[in-house]
């Protein structure tokens, strides 16, 4: 997408080319040119599948004794409907752009998809100038039994030239595969940074490839980088914009130990929140309570300040509220202690920081397992940009219809001061859309600043099978001109956990979560200007 305030060089032979009116517009510094949205493309992450060779031995220890359901969600509104001769509508295609299926109902409205799928798929769409543009897509992949047993999602994501994913780890017992793709017509040169519990991996020659345009390559981090009980990754690319997802998955001995997707987060910043973190009050020193996990990827220590806020309002991580970063070490941040619930965290440093945080849910054996044991399922949440005070359009996110879903929402207060209380609230509207974009209920709620709440997705959608979930805030009544910006109210972050049930009497014991999708306007127009290259 062409973005606002371009600037454009000028050949001397188009600039006098222009009117005179043109020229004189030159000569006063700008000249306004009208400019046709490109289209968008959102990359999911491949459906979880075993690593090849891990499938042997006694059928009895089967890695794979069930098969693996996997489905897509999408959503696009605000999005041109497509032309003859002109720009195709809203549709999901291959990474080569082919296999395409159309997505029903109406784009300037909304129109979605919940389809099976068995590959990578991408979303593909067209902005409108000048009008609000949101899509949203997302892959589930549901396994009950063995080694992949869990619920694996995330958010799809665009591509990009610097991406980091942050989660999962190479010890004994766990694979994390890297999956780097390529929707473009360029190649792409990659370059991986690794980062451990003792700093950055020295990769060798595994630290750089190529993939090939409308391609994929896949890497498993134990080749490159094994023993890493803590994992963060840098992908960076030149030539062509990739996408980049990690496939974790573990098992204890052998009972299953999770498996997830973890798609890109928030790029370092100062200022970095989490949602969706579900607290079961396991207690402090419990291997299974949620985490933090956090990396300072400058040259430099830092301190960050943790703020953790639940259902009760802000709760105090006594000796974990303040924690030392060295520079380019992976540190996990327990999260023990807290009482059952759902929680945002948000992060203050001095320096940039990336991050992510887990939770794990307990499960049962099959009535016929031949194995004892607990086993749990793993969910990551991917960092996000610490919300601003009240916005408008907040985003959305598609459902597969592979698991039931629910609205985590947290009001992150302006000023995080430890000694002050938080104080306001912002009022939100949450929709439910079902599979053709149309809009099936909605519900007013308020956050207040400090605290959590949320909303099942199935109580909006009256008696119909919601396919995707939008959040909008009110307009801030606070006067523009304030320079107070607590008078807007909190920020509001956002995130949809998702439950599936595996087969066993215990319901939801399957989880993932899934990031919104931001919604954007698209430019109509750019300013453009001549400028003197040899200076």
């Amino acid at each position: 997408m062409a973005a606002l305030g371009t600037v454009a060089l000028l050949g001397d032979q188009w600039a006098q080319s222009w009117t005179g009116a043109e020229q004189r517009a030159v000569a006063a510094g700008t000249r306004t040119v009208a400019v046709e949205p490109a289209e968008e493309s959102l990359v999911c992450p491949p459906p979880v599948a075993l690593p090849k060779g891990a499938d042997v031995g006694d059928s009895q220890f089967s890695a794979s004794p069930v098969p693996t359901r996997s489905g897509i969600g999408a959503l696009v509104q605000g999005g041109a409907a497509g032309v003859e001769d002109g720009p195709q509508g809203p549709r999901t295609t291959g990474l080569d752009g082919g296999d395409a299926t159309a997505l029903t109902g109406d784009p300037a409205s909304g129109a979605g998809q919940q389809a099976a799928v068995d590959g990578t798929r991408v979303l593909r769409a067209t902005p409108v100038a000048d009008e609000v543009f949101g899509a949203s897509a997302s892959l589930a992949s549901v396994t009950t039994q063995g080694d992949l047993r869990g619920l694996a999602a995330a958010s799809c994501t665009s591509p990009g030239t610097s991406q980091w994913l942050v989660g999962g780890r190479t010890t004994v017992g766990a694979t994390t595969t890297l999956t780097v793709q390529n929707p473009t017509e360029r190649p792409a040169t990659v370059t991986l940074d690794v980062y451990g519990p003792s700093g950055k991996v020295a990769l060798g020659g595994g630290g750089t490839f190529t993939v090939a345009a409308h391609d994929q390559v896949t890497t498993r981090l134990e080749s490159v980088a094994p023993e890493q009980d803590r994992l963060a990754v840098h992908v960076s690319s030149t030539g062509a914009r990739v996408s980049a997802s990690l496939q974790r998955q573990a098992i204890d001995g052998l009972v299953p130990a999770g498996a997830d997707l973890v798609t890109p987060g928030s790029p370092p910043r100062s200022s970095l929140a989490v949602g969706g973190v579900v607290s079961h009050g396991e207690p402090l020193d419990d291997p299974h309570a949620p985490r933090l996990r956090l990396l300072a990827p400058g040259d430099a220590d830092t301190t960050a300040r943790i703020s953790v806020y639940g259902p009760s309002g802000e709760v105090t991580l006594r000796g974990a509220d303040e924690v030392d970063l060295e520079a380019g070490v992976v540190t996990d941040v327990p999260l023990g202690g807290l009482p059952e619930g759902t929680y945002a965290v948000v992060v203050d440093a001095q320096a940039p920081v990336v991050g992510a945080a887990r939770f794990d849910r307990p499960g049962q054996q099959p009535e016929d397992s031949v194995v004892g044991g607990t086993p749990y399922d793993v969910a990551w949440s991917r960092g996000q940009a610490a919300p601003a005070a009240a916005g408008s359009a907040l985003g959305s996110v598609a459902l597969p219809d592979e698991a039931r879903a629910r609205v985590s929402l947290a009001g992150v207060p302006p000023e995080r001061d430890p000694d002050q209380e938080p104080d306001g609230e912002q009022a939100v509207t949450v929709r439910a859309y079902d599979a053709e974009g149309a809009e099936l209920g909605q519900a007013e709620l308020t956050v207040a600043a400090g605290a959590t709440t949320g909303v099942d997705v199935a109580d909006l959608a009256d008696g119909g099978t919601p396919a995707a979930v939008r959040v909008d805030t009110s307009d801030p009544e606070a006067d523009d001109d304030a320079d107070d910006a607590a008078d807007a109210g909190p920020g509001v972050l956002w995130s949809v956990v998702l439950e599936a049930d595996d087969g066993t009497a215990e319901a939801g014991t399957l989880v993932a979560t899934l990031a919104p999708t931001p919604a954007r306007t698209a430019p109509g127009d750019v300013a453009v200007r001549t400028v003197d290259a040899a200076r």
